[in-house]
């Protein structure tokens, strides 16, 4: 059985867009993941407006 003129046109693009995304591809696909910023103690994270007055 022999293939149709354009199945072999139809799958000459799939290969090439194939190797070409191989080419172009990032490194990592998955973004980094931001290091967290160090802990800070409790007090320093409270706004003054809400601590009362004495």
């Amino acid at each position: 059985m022999r293939a149709r003129r354009s199945t072999l046109i139809l799958a000459c693009g799939w290969v090439a867009t194939f190797v070409l995304y191989l080419f172009v591809k990032p490194d990592q696909i998955a973004p980094a993941k931001p290091v967290p910023a160090p802990a800070v103690p409790a007090v320093h994270q409270v706004p003054v407006q809400v601590i009362p007055v004495r």
